[in-house]
């Protein structure tokens, strides 16, 4: 019996050997891959010498950033700005009003009017998660008056902005110290609504700036463009 095992014990013992040399290559892997993951490519499994240089560079110390340090994004021009399709309301608006300067109402047939009442420039200031200390915004407090006889929902508003001749796309700015409020709730036949939003412009974009305000869906988007005079 003990000749007929042994080609099997040694046969066991080859392929033990076997599995134990190919794993311990790969143990150093998953170190390298996790070391660089946040900071560049991730290093090839195969290549056991990727793992010090990882962990050794000066420059992979200072890679995590602060929200002071976020780069600005990146160029996002503005192709066009479709009519936001909300449930229960109409697919398609029917009561339409033209573009007006920054400076006049835009205003509709059914008696609805909305007002850009004051326009406000600001630097953001304070720190903390989305925050970009010293970044320059412009700040609009707008004023939707309901005329018609219909009352109009404001839960599901929506606003683009853009600027240049590039159209670039402004972002929205919502920390502590814009104070922006969105427009909310129904307004009801002969009341009012006020809300104020803020986003990042240079001083360049203010000559040339376009803001489109979905507020519902049977009333094309209120349109404002041209230069911005804030006070």
């Amino acid at each position: 019996m003990s000749l007929r095992r042994l080609p099997a014990v040694l046969v066991v013992g080859a392929v033990t050997a076997a599995l134990l040399s190919g794993c311990s290559g790969d143990r150093t892997s998953p170190t390298a891959a996790s070391s660089t993951a946040a900071v560049g490519p991730v290093a090839s499994s195969s290549s056991s010498s990727a793992s010090p240089s990882a962990t050794t560079t000066p420059d992979d110390a200072e890679s995590p950033t602060t929200s002071a340090t976020v780069p600005p994004p990146l160029p996002q021009p503005v192709a066009s700005v479709p009519k936001v399709k909300r449930s229960g309301q109409p697919s398609s608006p029917s009561v339409t009003a033209p573009a007006a300067k920054f400076t006049a109402p835009v205003t509709y047939p059914d008696g609805v009017r909305l007002d850009i009442v004051r326009t406000v420039r600001a630097t953001e200031t304070g720190h903390g998660p989305g925050v970009m200390a010293g970044r320059k915004y412009v700040r609009f407090e707008l004023k939707l008056t309901n005329g018609s006889a219909k009352a109009i929902n404001l839960n599901q508003v929506v606003l683009t902005t853009y600027y240049s001749a590039s159209k670039q796309l402004a972002a929205p700015v919502y920390t502590e110290s814009a104070k922006t409020y969105d427009f909310s709730g129904i307004v009801k036949p002969g009341a009012s609504a006020t809300a104020f939003y803020a986003f990042a412009v240079p001083d360049s974009g203010l000559k040339k700036l376009t803001m489109v305000v979905d507020f519902d869906g049977t009333h094309t988007s209120a349109t404002y463009s041209g230069a911005v005079v804030v006070s």
